[in-house]
């Protein structure tokens, strides 16, 4: 079972990137809007994600713990890009494409955060 300090993290975390999904899933979305979303998932991955510690983990769940902290670094670094390509896309068909691209990595994040939580 995770610590309750790691819990809650993970779970403001989780609401974050579920409402920057939402964000995306408007159909005329708002470049200000996305980008605030993802500066406020990237802020707290950043402060309160990047900095847990195994320390405080169980130990039987400490190398499940790691492997999914260490993909959730993974895709927030890929996430980064993808936003980058996003917002230097000119065409609407290059900004659906790759609108779909973050929509895929918010809900892979979505899923280590879950599968987070129930350790």
């Amino acid at each position: 079972m995770l610590p309750l300090l790691h819990f809650q993290h993970y779970q403001a975390f989780q609401q974050a990137l579920a409402q920057l999904g939402k964000t995306l899933s408007v159909s005329d979305w708002e470049e200000s809007m996305l980008l605030e979303g993802y500066q406020n998932v990237q802020q707290l991955f950043q402060s309160q994600i990047a900095t847990l510690s195994a320390d405080d983990v169980a130990p039987e769940h400490a190398p499940r713990w790691q492997s999914l902290q260490t993909e959730i670094y993974k895709q927030m670094r890929l996430l980064e890009t993808d936003m980058m390509l996003l917002q230097a896309s000119r065409s609407s068909a290059t900004s659906q494409r790759r609108v779909l691209s973050v929509r895929d990595r918010l809900n892979t994040l979505i899923q280590y955060g879950e599968a987070l939580l129930q350790l």
